[in-house]
């Protein structure tokens, strides 16, 4: 395992708390596909909130462990085109009961792998 994200999976182990990633897709009938994952989740602080950022938003970080054994959302990464493991606007995100949007995210990738996801997710 790259070392990045054993430490950031044993850090999450200790510290972070259960979300549920998730996905939808198509109108009539609206499906999702779901993963279950650790994170970290904290509010903005004040000096934080600039732009878009709200006090209500919240800043969370995930590993992509639970995500690529889930095949989330449906496969792997592929050479030129988006990472598809990578959670995007119109996602969302159910923290302590509550089903938020995931509004901005940013992939972090260390010699070409990807290592942690940061996410700000709003509702």
């Amino acid at each position: 395992m790259i070392p990045e994200i054993a430490a950031l999976d044993r850090a999450l182990a200790v510290a972070g708390e259960p979300v549920l990633l998730r996905r939808f897709y198509g109108v009539n009938p609206r499906t999702s596909v779901d993963v279950e994952c650790m994170a970290f989740v904290r509010g903005y602080k004040p000096q934080e909130l600039i732009g878009s950022i709200t006090q209500t938003d919240i800043f969370v970080i995930l590993s992509p462990t639970e995500i690529e054994r889930a095949k989330w959302p449906g496969g792997s990464g592929l050479s030129g085109t988006p990472d598809p493991r990578v959670p995007r606007k119109g996602d969302s995100l159910v923290v302590r009961g509550t089903m938020r949007n995931v509004e901005a995210v940013g992939p972090v990738y260390a010699r070409g792998e990807l290592v942690r996801i940061e996410m700000n997710v709003k509702g």
